[in-house]
């Protein structure tokens, strides 16, 4: 590649990166947006959320085909084309992540009116800071190409999978004192709540395995000792 379409070429790629940090955000927002929303028992705030899912999911679709064009035309290699493949990987991670939350904001609707009790409420707060502080870390690793701070989030994903084991606890407890219809309903939906805010968790560890494979061109193994190259 001549110098000067290699300058052009970081270039254009640099604002994929940025793109991508740019739905990193996005995503970020929608979690703790969503999550009030859960909180509140907002349906005007639910509504909101689930429109605005098309401007991500118009996003995300614009940093493919940016990356599909600097592909088929710059032919990159080693390191570029890694990253490449990962920001590939990285939206569609945040995409899904941002589509889960507009499956909270549909339970919101599905729930309301009924109030949250107080122990379930706390542990719904919890699993929102808990998904964005793993959404943002992952996101932050990428931008900074950190394969180290990428590692972290294997371990930070055992706090998320605990309060969804605190919250199905409390909804199958208070399932067994009332069984009817409605409560059976709304112990569903407790629990698919408590799934999605799982999954976006999992999607965060997903991006930060994609992120270690960018920097190393190893792809990481459970427990495996990182390798910075």
């Amino acid at each position: 590649m001549e110098p000067e379409a290699r300058r052009n070429f970081h270039d254009r790629l640099a604002e994929v990166c940025q793109q991508t940090i740019r739905l990193g955000a996005l995503t970020t927002e929608t979690i703790l947006n969503g999550t009030q929303v859960l909180l509140d028992g907002d349906l005007v705030g639910a509504d909101a959320l689930i429109a605005a899912d098309d401007h991500i999911d118009a996003l995300r679709h614009q940093i493919e085909d940016d990356c599909l064009e600097l592909l088929a035309t710059q032919a990159p290699v080693a390191t570029d084309l890694r990253t490449l493949v990962t920001i590939f990987r990285v939206v569609h991670e945040l995409e899904r992540s941002a589509d889960l939350m507009v499956n909270v904001a549909k339970a919101t609707r599905r729930l309301y009116p009924a109030e949250l009790d107080p122990q379930i409420r706390g542990i719904l707060h919890q699993m929102g800071q808990q998904a964005v502080i793993q959404t943002r870390t992952a996101v932050d690793a990428f931008a900074i190409s950190d394969a180290s701070e990428a590692a972290a989030l294997a371990d930070m994903d055992d706090v998320m999978d605990d309060l969804t084991k605190s919250l199905f606890r409390l909804v199958l407890t208070g399932t067994a004192r009332d069984v009817d219809e409605g409560t059976l309903q709304w112990a569903v939906q407790m629990a698919l709540v408590g799934r999605h805010y799982e999954r976006i968790a999992d999607h965060a560890v997903t991006i930060a395995e994609r992120v270690q494979f960018m920097v190393t061109g190893v792809h990481p193994a459970p427990n495996d000792e990182i390798k910075l190259s």
